[in-house]
């Protein structure tokens, strides 16, 4: 009789469950097994062995107790050779045992081969969520979305079927179905915990298509039915940042690390939002909490980067992102992250291509804002214009994907002689003004449509624009966010009219929101010392680039 196991054995207890009967000696074995003394249950495993051979007897026992030993030593390939000799034995169960041999080797090409060899009845939820990963790591979009379809078919309840099937654009209908299929399946009726998940699902899709508004929505009502859910919460936390919302994403960041210090999800996104803050203490804290928790994890690297970023140690900072990548080649923010490090260090070029790997890991509009940043400043506005194209189909009513296609017409608006084309100019502005119609707090649109109006000298024009932003941020935005930089600009633009005191006004309300704005304070001096006869560095220096926001 076998006795009790333990999770750690279960998929050897499976094996060994065929077994009428167990030798004492291998008897012996297994207990060794158990108490994970692989190395003596190997030696005694090759002495079994060899007597099973010897005297004719199967072989199955003392090759699965190798398999197993070899595999819990990580010895990967001899693991591989003991389960291949074992296909006598069990085929399917042993081909499944082989592939997670060459997952772990690094080859999910000859992994997936060996698993679509199993029948697909006979594959188990555990196969298909595995070949669904081979499949997504092989860019086998298709291959990847027909897997996690059948695994919800066995489980409606394997969530992370459902998300990953959200985050390759399958249709909600499709995914909702094979769910109900599943729970038809196994007998589980109608419930109000399955219309929940169902009702995740949903969100979970429009996030994924960018209809964040349906996304919060849905999310801000399970979050009713669900207070305190860290799960929800860093999903709203995702849905804020899509939103351009980083003060919404801040808070629930923290009401998340107010609950569970030992979080690391997403976490590496937080640190992003403190860097650009400039919250050094609170960004080392942060860092020095992920390692704590679990340094194999790219999002704790991530962290320790952007905060040697924010000290402007861009050597320290590139390579603990490195450390990050080599951790996982599928973390798509750490490869944002690289893109972002290499335009601070003035390389567009390289790193266009770190966005564009980012976006080949998660289709993400974050991404092609960098894309098309890159492609802009490389001087390739083609490539500016057709990725932000490409953003619009993936997104056509989110402000972010028609503020880049604006912002690719405006910089690649140029004449056969060099000089800028009115009627592309023209057609920049109207798109500028179609995002901020979706979105009237949205700062890069505003901004973007500013410097078009600066460049063509309609200063009244920009005026204009930028009151109109600050009564409609006024109106979305409880918290003022925002309201800060836009007044900050209106004070530039007053200042570039020679309407001085009016700028004044402004920057002073600036860095009444926002006493940390520094740039409103610099701003504020340059102009003070004009109107008292000094004549500050540059007039020009008012009239900066408006920031990334």
């Amino acid at each position: 009789m076998i006795p009790s196991l333990s999770l750690e054995t279960a998929e050897l207890a499976e094996d060994l469950s065929s077994f009428k009967s167990l030798t004492d000696f291998q008897k012996e074995i297994y207990s060794l097994y158990q108490s994970k003394q692989w190395k003596s249950a190997e030696i005694l495993a090759r002495f079994d062995l060899s007597h099973c051979i010897s005297n004719g007897k199967s072989q199955h026992f003392s090759l699965a107790i190798l398999a197993e030993c070899a595999w819990e030593q990580h010895q990967y390939v001899h693991a591989k050779q003991f389960y291949q000799r074992l296909y006598a034995y069990d085929e399917n169960q042993y081909r499944w045992k082989e592939a997670q041999c060459l997952h772990k080797l690094g080859c999910p090409v000859e992994a997936a081969g060996v698993l679509e060899q199993i029948p697909h009845n006979c594959r188990t939820l555990s196969m298909n969520m595995m070949l669904g990963d081979l499949y997504e790591a092989n860019t086998r979009h298709s291959s990847a979305t027909a897997a996690y379809l059948h695994a919800l078919r066995q489980n409606p309840f394997a969530l992370e079927a459902a998300e990953r099937l959200a985050k390759l654009g399958a249709d909600r209908n499709v995914i909702l179905d094979a769910m109900n299929e599943g729970a038809r399946s196994k007998g589980i009726g109608p419930s109000a915990e399955l219309e929940n998940v169902q009702e995740l699902v949903s969100a979970l899709v429009a996030k994924h298509k960018f209809q964040t508004a349906t996304a919060l929505q849905q999310l801000t009502k399970l979050g009713q039915i669900y207070p305190d859910n860290i799960y929800l919460l860093l999903k709203l936390a995702n849905v804020h940042l899509c939103m351009s919302d980083p003060r919404s994403a801040e808070m629930t960041f923290e009401r998340i690390r107010s609950q569970e210090i030992t979080q690391i999800d997403s976490m590496d996104q937080y640190a992003h939002i403190l860097g650009r803050e400039h919250r050094i203490d609170d960004l080392n804290a942060l860092a020095e909490s992920l390692l704590a928790v679990d340094d194999k994890r790219p999002e704790a690297w991530a962290t320790l980067a952007i905060y040697y970023e924010a000290l402007e140690d861009h050597g320290k900072a590139t390579t603990f992102l490195e450390k990050a990548i080599a951790l996982d080649q599928r973390h798509a923010f750490s490869f944002r992250l690289r893109g972002a490090m290499l335009m601070t260090d003035g390389r567009p070029e390289h790193a266009s291509v770190a966005f564009f790997r980012s976006n080949i890991i998660e289709a993400d509009i974050a991404n092609y804002e960098g894309l098309v940043d890159a492609y802009i400043a490389a001087g390739k506005f083609k490539e500016a214009i057709a990725s932000a194209k490409e953003a619009i189909s993936l997104a056509p009513r989110d402000p972010r994907a028609i503020t880049l296609v604006g912002l690719a017409l405006a910089h690649g608006s140029t004449d056969r002689q060099g000089g800028p084309n009115g009627q592309g100019l023209d057609k920049a502005k109207r798109t500028l003004r179609k995002a901020l119609s979706f979105n009237p707090s949205s700062l890069r649109p505003l901004f973007a449509l500013i410097d078009l109006y600066i460049r063509e000298g309609e200063i009244d024009s920009a005026i204009e624009v930028l009151q109109q932003g600050l009564e409609g941020s006024s109106c979305v935005q409880n918290d003022m966010y925002g309201l800060d930089h836009i007044s900050n600009r209106l004070g530039e633009v007053y200042a570039l009219g020679e309407r001085y005191l009016d700028a004044i006004t402004c920057f002073h309300k600036a860095l009444g929101i926002n006493p940390e704005l520094h740039e409103a304070q610099r701003n504020l001096d340059r102009v003070e010392k004009l109107i008292r006869g000094h004549e500050p560095e540059s007039l020009d220096d008012l009239s900066v680039e408006s920031p990334h926001l």
